[in-house]
């Protein structure tokens, strides 16, 4: 059934990527043909309007010819009055002499205003121009005021017989009316601009846009490189050179992007007799929005279908997987009660047990005198009762335990429970619900049971061993009928248990098992004030081993001096690099054993490691518990003291829990007081608990020490103890104690931060 559900996502996959390959070939093809289009316009918008130019242009110079030639015959100026009459698109004629002076204008020409056109700097080049050329000239585009309209002067010289020019014949050509044909319709849009340059001088003569055109785009000559960087881009595409551009008078495209940042893209053409280029361009911007409306069509017919699609095939794979299910629940429940089986087991067995796993224990239950329910009432009785007594099993145990029907009368309970007063008192509760009579029909019935408790990875590390273990301590719960056992190995079994792990830490010292771990421990702000160095041992034999199964055994085995040299020089050595690494500075706590202060030369050793470090931005804080003082007082008190000399901090932990009296403390100088997890576990729900955290405070406040509170898991015990006036908090809230790398990776967030 797997294999069906996965072919059905797998096709589903192959056609969504399929989809999107197809999108990214469409949407590619689509981007093409919407540059191919922008070019297409331009280039036919180009051509357009170079021919109407220079056909109007052309017509302009017939009519300039037979002006000229009729005003030097008649000598009379009426036939430019005449004239204007059938071509509204010219403001104003004109006859000028070489010299640049008006002979002649039509009537609408102020007579007050007829200045020298070589005298003006605006007309000398172009008059100047013109006396040269055999063809019409355009001057520079300018404003008629009197019109109110953009004007384009156009020259043409008159010669006589023997080729000398006698005059030069003008006019204002007005831009509205001689281009009004192709400014209102032949536009692309407002993205689009068409704009006629002078070659010679780089001046706009006309552009045509929807849009105003501003009065300055006349008045000043393109700047130098624009035309320039145009026709070295086409050069490059073409590999032409510049004059063939213009000898060619074909029509160019590229892309390219202008000084001021703007991307377009173009179609150029050059008009020789009028040395004129015909530019037009379109925002790159505009192309890019085209192509997007485009894609977003694409891409919203692709989730539309797919989403279609989705569903169809979810919902086939969902009757497969509930088809899928449903085997599973048979194969891996019991059919009378719904209880997972034995199968079950097994598999459950692969996520509970692995290196560094959690602690869980094994509650193996047997109902007493079943049997003979089964002989007496029969087994349809029997199968009720059985039912019954799984209903209240599942009522009693937490949700994160597992119960299951082991087979006939037998039953097992997972539970994370680990500490042996909880597994025995959650044990008595168990008992305690299904020893009530059980109402079936017209009947009583009274059961009782026998349950055995083992415990990972104390008790076993495989399912068979712990099955075993909770076996024997069921069987052993049976001899006293009702009741609940643990499983205790025997004597024996419990030293080679101890001789083996002793030979293993050893062994550990030697071949790197043992590492550092590091609890945040933060102030009342919520910053990092320091961390609390904890050994860990990762056996390749034991897995994880918790310090209090190891360190008591290091103790008394001897091997404390050993273990405790590689806590302290490693702790210094990890964390005068991190410090000076991250560049911060934060306390560092240590615990110290009993066995470490009753060492001999215990501090000459300390101040050795310290000076080797050369822990110069590192404070050092030391932790002791309160039973160091059932030890020698009068030996204890001095080394503390020196201690505190060294400019080192010293830490009472797990205060409240042990031996010290006022009297004690006032004498012991220490810094800080650590209330025990104990007392915070219950602060919230223990009135005892939260009064007892009160007066450790206010003792701690009288002589003027630190209050540090450990096994803070929540923002409600936080809250309470800030309120009491607690200084400083190290628990789960903050951080698990974390190994160097993570430690790191933490410091770095709080620097951030």
């Amino acid at each position: 059934m797997a294999i069906i559900q996965k072919n059905i996502w797998t096709i589903f996959y192959i056609l969504l990527t399929s989809a999107f390959v197809f999108l990214g070939i469409v949407s590619y093809a689509k981007w093409n043909s919407i540059h191919e289009k922008y070019a297409t316009d331009q280039t036919n918008l180009v051509k357009l309007v170079s021919n109407a130019t220079h056909s109007l242009f052309l017509t302009q110079e017939m009519m300039l010819n037979i002006l000229g030639d009729q005003i030097v015959k008649d000598n009379d100026p009426r036939i430019l009055d005449d004239l204007l009459l059938i071509n509204p698109s010219v403001v104003a004629f004109g006859f000028v002499d070489p010299q640049g002076n008006y002979l002649y204008t039509s009537s609408n020409f102020d007579k007050t205003k007829r200045p020298n056109l070589r005298s003006q700097a605006i007309t000398k080049d172009s008059f100047d121009y013109t006396l040269t050329q055999n063809k019409m000239v355009l001057g520079r585009t300018y404003f008629i005021a009197g019109s109110g309209r953009w004007g384009i002067p156009i020259r043409k010289t008159v010669y006589d017989d023997f080729a000398q020019p006698i005059g030069v014949m003008t006019a204002g050509l007005g831009i509205e009316g001689a281009f009004k044909i192709y400014t209102e319709n032949l536009s692309l849009g407002d993205y689009n601009t068409v704009t006629l340059i002078r070659d010679h001088d780089q001046f706009v003569q006309f552009q045509s846009s929807n849009h105003e055109t501003p009065k300055n785009l006349y008045e000043a000559p393109l700047a130098n490189h624009f035309l320039h960087n145009i026709i070295e881009s086409i050069t490059q595409k073409y590999n032409i050179s510049a004059e063939e551009i213009k000898q060619k008078s074909e029509i160019f495209d590229v892309e390219m992007a202008h000084n001021d940042g703007r991307s377009v893209q173009l179609a150029l053409k050059y008009d020789p007799r009028y040395e004129l280029w015909i530019l037009s361009e379109v925002e790159h911007s505009q192309i890019v929005r085209d192509f997007i409306q485009n894609f977003i069509l694409y891409v919203l017919t692709l989730i539309i279908v797919h989403t279609v699609l989705f569903f169809l095939f979810k919902l086939i794979a969902n009757a497969e997987n509930k088809r899928r299910k449903d085997l599973i629940f048979q194969a891996t429940h019991d059919s009378l009660t719904q209880l997972p089986n034995r199968s079950y087991l097994q598999q459950c067995m692969k996520d509970r047990i692995y290196d560094g796993a959690p602690s869980f224990s094994l509650f193996y239950l047997d109902m007493d005198h079943f049997k003979n329910i089964n002989d007496s009432f029969g087994h349809h009785f029997g199968d009720l009762v059985l039912i019954e007594f799984s209903k209240r099993l599942l009522r009693v145990v937490p949700k994160e335990s597992i119960v299951i029907r082991q087979g006939g009368d037998e039953f097992i309970i997972l539970s994370y429970l680990a500490n042996d007063d909880a597994l025995l008192a959650h044990a008595q509760t168990i008992m305690d619900e299904i020893s009530q009579p059980y109402h079936i029909k017209q009947f009583n019935f009274v059961i009782g049971a026998s349950i055995g408790i083992a415990k990972y990875p104390e008790h076993g590390e495989s399912l068979d061993m712990l099955l075993r273990a909770s076996d024997i301590a069921m069987y052993e719960a049976k001899k006293y009928k009702n009741s609940v056992r643990l499983f205790v190995p025997f004597m024996q079994e419990g030293y080679l248990n101890r001789v083996n792990v002793e030979q293993m830490l050893r062994k550990a010292l030697t071949k790197n098992e043992l590492y550092m771990a590091y609890q945040p421990q933060m102030d009342n702000h919520g910053n990092l004030y320091g961390v609390e160095a904890l050994v860990r041992w990762q056996s390749e034999e034991l897995g994880l081993v918790p310090p209090d199964k190891f360190i008591p055994i290091a103790e008394a085995s001897g091997l404390m001096p050993h273990l405790g040299h590689f806590i302290i020089n490693t702790t210094l050595q990890e964390m005068k690099a991190l410090q000076v690494e991250l560049g911060v500075a934060f306390q560092t706590s240590i615990n110290i054993s009993i066995k470490q202060f009753m060492e001999a030369h215990f501090l000459e050793k300390l101040t050795k490691e310290i000076e080797l470090a050369k822990l110069a931005h590192v404070s050092l804080c030391l932790e002791i518990t309160e039973s160091l003082f059932i030890e020698d007082i009068d030996y204890i008190l001095p080394l503390l003291e020196k201690i505190r000399d060294m400019g080192l901090h010293i830490s009472m932990d797990d205060f409240g829990t042990g031996y010290s009296s006022l009297s004690i403390l006032r004498k012991l100088p220490i810094d800080e007081l650590k209330i025990d997890k104990s007392f915070v576990d219950t602060i919230l729900n223990d009135i005892t608990a939260e009064k007892m955290v009160q007066n450790i405070i206010t003792i701690g406040k009288n002589f003027d020490l630190y209050i540090l509170a450990e096994g803070v898991e929540t923002k409600e015990q936080e809250t309470v103890l800030r309120n009491l006036g607690c200084d400083r908090f190290q628990g789960y809230l903050y951080a698990k104690p974390l190994a160097y790398d993570a430690l790191k990776v933490f410091l770095e967030r709080q620097q951030k931060n």
